[in-house]
């Protein structure tokens, strides 16, 4: 959390103003105030129950950049009795407010004091019972408590109850499948789902238009409150030139997030005694129709710059810790201690690169979930039963240890530590209320309960969770009271708040405990394993379903549900980043079944090695279950992705800053072509072009790219294809189809992958591919390093290296000029570079220089490495120092510079 958020929470709990917008950046109009906060972004505010709202909010974590631009009034006009039309100017665009009669602000929210959100004198209209309750000459319970029968709604398996009627004369209990809606019924209570959402789309009175200073429309709303809450940002323009004028979403539910989040509030934090029962958290002054309307422009540029607007605005996607980019192992499976060792010994012994290694939900003890009284004198309500409801019962038969609970993982966690691998446990949170033990989720109790159960484990050694989202039983978001996984409030569901819970959670702790004690083994920056939003995703599912609160993208690391297949994981994987903001999405790699054969393995481990996070998940995904062959190619997958970690760190770094993904749908680049905007390709790291192959029924299969505009090598055998076009390939298991650009490309890679990304060291000498550009008059590629500084410091600031590559066409008539200038280390560094100068068929370098002294003719020549001849074995991509390009390639001028700390410069000819 940013310095500027810490503050501006804090003096946010003392009530005072956060932002200091100068005073004519915005106008109070009636029950309405508009902010200027920059000549593409403004915010139209009805007033809330509490005034309007100066503090960051769940949604907004930063007002305190905007330097706003003037804005007046420029007409107000009176229609009929009650309706005011108002025009406000600024130099950039106008906004026209129609209010009509000022309505009493909605009161603020409460906690349920019962069971399930329940309306009282109410019954279903139209409806179907539960699958075990279909004897509708009775009820499904009777004689029995509303609470009792809201929890046995919650508790019914497989989420197959969607609300419940109570009858207090008699205590008879019906729970219902589906209901339609509700109709007024005297000795009747109705809860559960039905009332969850609220009226979100209740009109407020207050609609807004922007426009240009011309007139033009930009963006308009009949009612603020019928924009939507939930993020889905529009892609670039079109092929025939359109664009999407603006974009708006409303800041709802809005309410106020303490720094402490869903940690216990600090003892010598000052909080307004009305808020201590719910954390913190002020609920207050929510308001619908908080509305942020972005001006997106007409240029890709333009786009772009309000990209960094909205996470300006809304936090960024956090940067990962370095190891995050390796590879991940979970396995649906009861591990023993022996058998999860003598896993990991064979992931060292077969020199298979992995740097997280976690246990899914066995460990946990769920042998039973009936424990008789007195069975366990460590839980705390051993007449409950359901263990895998609390914290306290591990799996201690196949994890054994010295203590009653928690020390039966000790010396687990020391062994992973050992093998320098992190470590995460897969958890299924039950929420307190639903078993009558505390109140809903920002009580005391609930906080307390969660803070607990997350902490102590991460005391003992487990470096962060695992949300999952999907089992029959979840937390809700706050003000629902049910435990299936499900539940909205307002349009916050429970898969954002859990993200919210189980990250914030992690970041508190991080920042309280780990770095106090200068613990750095976590990595130094928070993560969690979160669900991307309610859906299961499936190939060719329309996006927006995936649209989900605005604040979940500060939340990764994020993971698409169950069952996912690997179209569905290539194409929400593409999306999500250019629609949520969210760069880390992913699919359990390998998928949920046994992949029937080695080659299904290896069309998954190829998108998942060139993609945002590598995590084999769901059933038997060990590299060796198949054959030799299988894991020596998973091997050089999982070595070719480690060789990119600098890349992909300097990657997440990027994101973070500009909201642009490492992942790329290639409209983000080429918007003005239709082809562009396919979900199935995508762009990675900048200079690779990516068209998985999700049909593993056949070897050689057939796949239909878009190849995009300029010149792209075959990464496998080096053939030239220009685009844009589109092109059928053919590539058998081993091969993903991929392109490398030569159209600037500059990668940063090691040739020292090594087995944990901990292992790499960058300090003596790292390697630079490059492949200018020969076709345009000038081109610039910028690429920055970010690397571990001296000492080897997880939570110091990395050490920036800046590299630079220029070409330029028209200095001398048939020849290229390339310019590659190195900065100097931040921190002062020494260190050696290789740099690899890919050309074209037919192509050489001559007349180098490197540092201003000339490199000789014959030198310079024998730095040239030629082709493999053709029919020989395909080599790897991103082989790096030494490699031998691909048969269709051109040369390779492969050139050391020597270790120092001052800047670099290498300037050379290429002649066609």
């Amino acid at each position: 959390m940013s310095i500027y958020r810490r503050l501006s929470l804090l003096v946010g709990l003392l009530g005072t103003r956060v932002e200091a917008l100068p005073s004519d950046a915005e106008i109070i109009v009636g029950n309405v105030r508009v902010q200027a906060l920059s000549d593409t972004l403004v915010r139209i505010e009805p007033r809330g129950p509490k005034g309007f709202e100066n503090r960051t909010t769940f949604m907004v974590v930063d007002r305190d950049s905007w330097a706003g631009i003037k804005i007046t009034k420029e007409a107000s006009v009176k229609v009929g009795d009650a309706t005011i039309i108002t025009t406000l100017a600024t130099a950039s665009y106008k906004v026209i407010l129609t209010q009509g009669p000022p309505s009493p602000p909605p009161p603020p929210p409460t906690p349920f004091s019962m069971c399930g959100s329940q309306q009282l004198d109410t019954d279903i209209r139209d409806g179907e019972r539960i699958k075990s309750c279909q004897d509708y000459s009775k009820p499904c319970l009777t004689k029995t408590t509303q609470a009792t029968c809201c929890n046995a709604c919650s508790a019914t398996p497989n989420a197959e109850c969607t609300a419940w009627i109570w009858q207090p004369s008699n205590g008879d209990c019906w729970l219902m499948a589906f209901v339609s809606g509700s109709v007024p019924a005297g000795d009747r209570v109705l809860g559960g789902k039905i009332n969850e959402g609220g009226d979100t789309k209740k009109p407020i009175g207050v609609s807004a238009t922007v426009t240009a200073p011309d007139g033009t429309v930009l963006f308009s709303a009949d009612d603020l409150n019928h924009v939507s809450g939930n993020l889905f940002w529009p892609s670039p323009m079109t092929a025939a030139g359109e664009t999407t004028p603006s974009y708006g979403i409303k800041d709802y539910p809005r309410f106020f997030t303490p720094p402490w989040a869903v940690a216990p509030i600090p003892v010598n934090a000052t909080v307004d005694p009305a808020l201590v029962a719910t954390n913190g958290y002020d609920f207050t002054n929510n308001q619908a129709g908080d509305l942020y309307v972005f001006l997106l422009g007409k240029s890709l540029a333009s786009y772009h710059a309000s990209r960094r607007e909205f996470i300006t605005l809304t936090g960024p996607c956090p940067v990962l810790p370095d190891y995050a980019f390796g590879t991940w192992f979970t396995y649906w499976h009861s591990y023993s201690e022996k058998e999860a060792k003598d896993d990991i010994s064979r992931w060292e012994s077969g020199n298979l690169p992995i740097d997280v290694w976690a246990l899914d939900m066995n460990w946990r003890n769920t042998s039973s979930d009936n424990l008789n009284p007195g069975q366990s004198p460590y839980h705390p309500h051993p007449e409950i039963g359901s263990q895998d409801h609390y914290y306290d019962h591990p799996n201690s038969n196949l994890f054994p240890g010295d203590g009653p609970f928690g020390d039966s993982f000790t010396e687990w966690f020391a062994f992973l530590k050992g093998k320098k691998l992190r470590t995460y446990f897969n958890d299924h949170p039950f929420p307190v209320a639903m078993r009558n033990e505390g109140g809903l989720q920002t009580s005391p109790e609930e906080v307390a309960f969660r803070w607990q159960g997350l902490s102590s484990w991460m005391e003992r050694g487990l470096t962060y969770w695992w949300f999952d989202h999907n089992w029959g039983f979840s937390i809700p978001p706050p003000f629902i009271n049910i435990s299936v996984t499900s539940g909205t409030w307002e349009g916050l569901d429970n898969a954002a708040w859990g993200s919210h819970v189980y990250y914030s959670s992690v970041e508190y702790y991080d920042k309280t405990v780990r770095d106090k004690a200068g613990d750095q083994w976590y990595g130094g920056k928070p993560m969690a394993l979160t669900k991307f939003g309610l859906p299961d995703w499936r190939e060719n599912t329309n996006p927006t379903e995936a649209a989900e609160s605005p604040a979940q993208h500060r939340y990764p690391v994020w993971w698409t549900g169950d069952g996912v297949p690997l179209q569905g994981a290539v194409q929400s994987t593409v999306d999500s980043g250019v629609h949520g903001f969210k760069t880390y999405v992913h699919s359990d790699c390998g998928g949920d079944y046994r992949p029937h054969t080695g080659g299904d393995l290896l069309r998954w481990t190829a998108h998942c090695a060139f993609s945002t996070i590598l995590r084999f998940h769901g059933d038997d995904h060990r590299p060796w279950g198949y054959d030799t062959h299988t894991e020596d190619v998973i091997r050089s997958y999982l070595n070719a992705r480690y060789k990119l970690v600098p890349s992909l760190i300097a990657a997440g770094e990027h994101a973070a800053t500009t909201g642009y993904p490492f992942v790329t749908r290639c409209d983000m680049i080429w918007p003005e072509h239709n082809e562009s905007a396919s979900n199935n390709q995508y762009i990675f790291l900048n200079d690779t072009l990516v068209a998985p192959i999700w049909d593993s029924a056949t070897n050689a299969t057939a796949q239909s790219v878009w190849i995009p505009p300029g010149t792209w090598m075959d990464a496998w055998d080096g053939s030239i294809t220009t685009g844009p076009q589109r092109v059928t390939v053919t590539k058998p298991y081993e091969q993903q189809p991929m392109w490398h650009s030569h159209n600037g490309g500059l990668t940063i890679i090691t040739d020292s992958p090594g087995l944990r990304v901990d292992h790499q060291d960058w300090s003596e000498s790292l390697t630079l591919e490059l492949r200018p550009d020969t076709s345009s008059d000038r081109r610039t590629t910028e690429r920055t390093l970010h690397a571990k500084p001296a000492g080897g410091s997880l939570v110091a600031k990395k050490e920036t290296t800046a590299i630079v590559m220029t070409t330029d066409t028209v200095v001398q008539p048939g020849r290229t000029a390339v310019r590659l200038a190195i900065g100097g280390a931040s921190d002062g560094a020494q260190r050696s570079w290789v740099v690899r100068v890919h050309l074209l068929p037919g192509q050489r370098a001559v007349d180098a220089t490197v540092d201003g002294v000339a490199v000789g003719a014959s030198a310079l020549k024998a730095m040239h490495i030629a082709p493999l001849p053709a029919g020989s074995d395909i080599a790897f991509p991103f082989g790096g120092r030494g490699a031998v390009p691909p048969p269709a390639a051109g040369p390779v001028l492969e050139l050391s510079l020597a270790a120092g700390a001052s800047p670099r410069d290498l300037a050379l000819f290429i002649m066609n």
